[in-house]
This record gives structure tokens, C-alpha cells and sequence, in this order.
């Protein structure tokens, strides 16, 4: 069941990554507003990765402790805005490889199964 839960996961991440868009996703995730997303420029990509990375990190926390706010939607959006980023944004000249690696889904997949342990849903 662990194992369907992961390749779903994979699914759902690489999915979104594919339909990513940054000027719709990135305010309702990381408060930031959509005219700031000039093409190309590689600092912000830097700040809005970093920001995204925190983000991810916040919410796992709030999983794990099975927090009230959790939510897994956000959690999963979080994975594919990060993937969605990796890929390049559309100015960008080069793709980075994705850091959404096997590491972030077994820490995602510990933090379901944490969430489910508690019995609390968002």
C-alpha cells in the first residue's frame, strides 16, 4: 500500500509539474505578486525556490505534528510548484534537474502516514 501511495505521489507531483504555471500558482503559495515574475532573472528564481524549499519544510513540520492547519493539498502543490521551478522558468536558459528527489517523497510519504497515525485531517 506504502509503494502505491508513492508512485501515486509521483503521478500527482510530475503532473503538476507538467500543467505549472508560475504567475497562477506562486501568490497563493508563497505570497508573492505576480508582476515580481520578470523572465530570467536568476536571483529571483534563487529567492523563489528558496522560499518554496521553506515553504515545504513548514509544511511537513505541521504534518508531522499533526497540526490542525496541515494541509496535504498544499503540501502536494508545494512538490509540484518546486518540480514546476526545476524545469526552468520560461525566460530561463537551461532546465535545473529537479530537487524533488526520492528523499522529498519518503519524507512526504512519513508525514501521511504520520497525519494518518494522529487520525486529524485538514
Amino acid at each position: 500500500m506504502r509503494q502505491a501511495a508513492n508512485v501515486g505521489l509521483v503521478g500527482a507531483v510530475d503532473g503538476g509539474r507538467e500543467a505549472y504555471d508560475r504567475r497562477r500558482a506562486l501568490p497563493r503559495l508563497i505570497a508573492i505578486d505576480p508582476r515580481e515574475l520578470e523572465p530570467g532573472d536568476v536571483a529571483l528564481d534563487r529567492v523563489i525556490e528558496a522560499r518554496l524549499k521553506r515553504a515545504l519544510r513548514a509544511e511537513r513540520r505541521r504534518g508531522r505534528a499533526g497540526h490542525w492547519t496541515y494541509d496535504l493539498n498544499r503540501h502536494i502543490a508545494l512538490l509540484q510548484a518546486l518540480a514546476g521551478e526545476s524545469r526552468g522558468s520560461p525566460g530561463s536558459a537551461e532546465a535545473r534537474p529537479s530537487p524533488v528527489t526520492p528523499d522529498h517523497q519518503s519524507q512526504t510519504a512519513k508525514t501521511m502516514n504520520a497525519v494518518r497515525r494522529t487520525g486529524r485531517r485538514s
